[in-house]
């Protein structure tokens, strides 16, 4: 277990006035509370004192202080932290844990998270830091010296990188971002909102957006201590859903089926439930030969581990631009001579890197559409790593691991993502474009900067 610091200062960095949201974000509400009140609870959770550095939200509650910028006003959130580690040093606490005032939720257990030897930041996340306290004195000559950005600060302490895979974390720049975030909460554990970029095909133009998306975790079904299968579903409402699957698979008539207990673990869940003496023989020999049926590539597995196990970056990178995303798409149509005879067959399509369909394969099912495609592309000798994948279906984790295993550099798919499909697109280094549409697409993953934002954020 990582050592903890004796004492920690919670800070809060506040900031001012957003153009972008049009106010002080600290006042913000969100499920009924400002924003500054969420950050200043989340931290009083795990820290011996809390201040807030900056902003001019009034009502500060549970007595934290307010802290004025070092060196001088203006220096953006590193002004915020120098006056929090100087108030630090100067009482005689260890180390100041930083969060930004407009990013929740705040992840439990951030200190722990972070602390270790010297600093640390949230990876994609800097403003989520572990500072001590001794480095007071290097920030400020940092800030005196002109440098304001954030990763320079990280550079030149040299603060370790901490990878964070807990409920996303939304930075709430515009009321849309904050309206998005609301929307989550009141889902529950069915959704999670996601950053991303809209990328205008018109002019190349690229914004920041915030995206509900549906969550999918592996979910292991355990019956009378055998384990029967894993699938993968949005985590709610489960014991509804492993007594229907129960019933669906013909393994128990109704009012057979004992109480489903959940345990969460390892990134999914496991649920158990006993059935009838007289159904064990068929789970057993179902659990030994159960197959793919759904052509998803999940289901057999009886190990959430294997489920997601680790995935190898795809080593390519795209040089497609907007252009040739919307080029793809715009003849995709024509190529697909089973959709428009049916309207009931998926395609995938590989394209080159300007947007010309090479190759395209139909199935009634996405994921065979896409092993049709790649199998085509290995039969014909085409290089996987010199185009993109365009896929007309919904982006789920199967389809980003497919297309990672296969090392192909970028994935488009004109159906919204679900969360565990983008996280596996990180892990990944995948290209990511969903909901690709006549005019827009929206950016999910965009690991080599392929597709820049028109106008940047201002932290960091």
């Amino acid at each position: 277990m990582t050592e903890q610091p004796s004492r920690a200062l919670g800070a809060i960095l506040a900031g001012g006035q957003s153009s972008r949201f049009g106010s002080d974000k600290s006042a913000a509400e969100w499920q009924g509370a400002s924003l500054l009140s969420h950050s200043v609870r989340a931290l009083f959770d795990e820290c011996d004192e809390v201040v807030v550095c900056g902003g001019s939200h009034e009502d500060i509650p549970q007595s934290a202080v307010r802290l004025q910028d070092i060196p001088e006003r203006g220096l953006g959130p590193l002004g915020g932290l120098c006056a929090a580690l100087a108030h630090a040093r100067d009482r005689g606490f260890d180390a100041v844990l930083s969060v930004p005032v407009d990013a929740h939720p705040v992840p439990d257990g951030l200190l722990e998270r972070l602390a270790g030897s010297g600093p640390a930041a949230l990876h994609r996340h800097w403003l989520f830091g572990f500072w001590p306290s001794d480095l007071a004195g290097a920030l400020e000559e940092h800030l005196k010296a002109g440098s304001r950005s954030v990763l320079s600060w990280i550079e030149a302490c040299g603060a370790r990188m901490v990878e964070y895979t807990g409920r996303e974390i939304v930075n709430v720049n515009t009321p849309s971002a904050l309206e998005a975030l609301e929307r989550m909460s009141a889902l529950g554990a069915a959704a999670d909102v996601y950053g991303a970029y809209e990328l205008c095909f018109e002019d190349g133009r690229v914004g920041e957006a915030a995206r509900i998306v549906p969550v999918e975790v592996p979910v292991a079904i355990e019956y009378n201590g055998i384990g029967y299968a894993v699938m993968m579903a949005t985590p709610t409402d489960l014991e509804d859903f492993v007594t229907g699957f129960s019933l669906s698979e013909g393994l128990a008539s109704r009012n057979q089926i004992g109480e489903v207990s959940l345990f969460e673990t390892g990134g999914g869940w496991i649920a158990r439930a006993n059935l009838p003496a007289s159904s064990v023989p068929r789970v057993a020999e179902r659990a030994r030969s159960r197959v793919s049926e759904s052509g998803c590539g999940i289901c057999g597995i009886d190990s959430i581990a294997a489920a997601l196990s680790p995935l190898q970056p795809v080593a390519a990178q795209p040089r497609a631009d907007h252009a040739a995303v919307h080029r793809a798409l715009s003849a995709m149509r024509s190529h697909q001579e089973l959709g428009r005879a049916t309207g009931a067959a998926h395609a995938a399509a590989f394209c080159s890197f300007d947007g010309e369909i090479m190759l395209l394969r139909e199935d009634v099912g996405r994921h065979n559409a896409l092993d049709k495609l790649i199998g085509a592309l290995d039969r014909q000798g085409i290089d996987h790593e010199q185009g993109f994948v365009l896929l007309s279906a919904r982006c789920s984790q199967e389809l980003v691991e497919k297309t990672v295993r296969c090392g192909i550099p970028m994935l488009v798919t004109i159906s919204a993502p679900s969360t565990l499909a983008i996280q596996r697109a990180r892990e990944g280094r995948l290209t990511l474009i969903t909901l690709a549409r006549s005019d827009t697409a929206l950016v999910m993953n965009d690991p080599h900067g392929l597709f820049p934002p028109s106008r940047r954020s201002a932290k960091g």
